[in-house]
């Protein structure tokens, strides 16, 4: 008897086993119990890779926006650093830098992880 990842849920079960305990899977019929078969299931991962892929990107995106937004009402609207509206700009800059490096950083790990 050995230990395998089941192709649906990838948690480990029996290669003995005709069901996966965890969701279900019907290793004879090499299908779920919704009727979704091994490629099935590998398109179906895919496609989640891909969303997560593009969600990260569109993050990105965001912090890159929040950054030219920030530096563009700085800029124009006066480059000063005394009132409160100055410092809300420059906020908004910071924010954006951090949100987009934080975000490549998660990027790159999810790259790295698949």
């Amino acid at each position: 008897m050995a230990i395998i990842n089941c192709p649906s849920c990838n948690q480990k079960t029996s290669d003995k086993a005709k069901v996966c305990a965890n969701c279900q899977y019907d290793f004879v019929s090499k299908s779920t119990s919704e009727g979704f078969t091994k490629e099935q299931l590998t398109s179906k991962k895919h496609l989640a890779h891909i969303k997560k892929k593009y969600s990260l990107q569109m993050q990105a995106m965001t912090g890159i926006i929040l950054v030219l937004l920030g530096a563009s009402l700085w800029y124009f609207g006066g480059r000063g650093f005394a009132t409160v509206s100055d410092m809300l700009k420059l906020g908004l800059l910071a924010i954006g830098a951090a949100w987009y490096l934080v975000t490549r950083v998660r990027l790159i790990m999810f790259k790295k992880g698949n």
